[in-house]
């Protein structure tokens, strides 16, 4: 403690941060998932696509994984465009 948190009565300045409860991060939906080639030629080709990554986090998934994602996450845009639509005509 040094001498103007003394004097400012500053107690436990750096203690307090370190009993502070960690920042929440909200879970990535993974909306963005956008595919990966191995090569320039593959380029466009579904069948040979070698993974997908999130560009929200960065985060890396198989073929089969990120097909998956892509159709859910299609799914949910429906839903709400679907939704929106509705509140609209009220």
């Amino acid at each position: 403690m040094g001498f103007l948190d003394k004097l400012l009565g500053r107690k436990g300045v750096k203690e307090a941060s370190a009993d502070a409860p960690a920042a929440v991060t909200p879970d990535c939906p993974h909306g963005a998932v956008k595919p990966r080639w191995d090569s320039g030629a593959d380029m466009g080709k579904t069948d040979l696509v070698s993974a997908y990554v999130c560009e929200a986090c960065g985060a890396r998934f198989s073929r089969e994984e990120g097909e998956t994602l892509g159709a859910s996450a299609a799914d949910r845009l429906r839903v709400r465009e679907d939704e929106r639509q509705e509140g609209m005509r009220r």
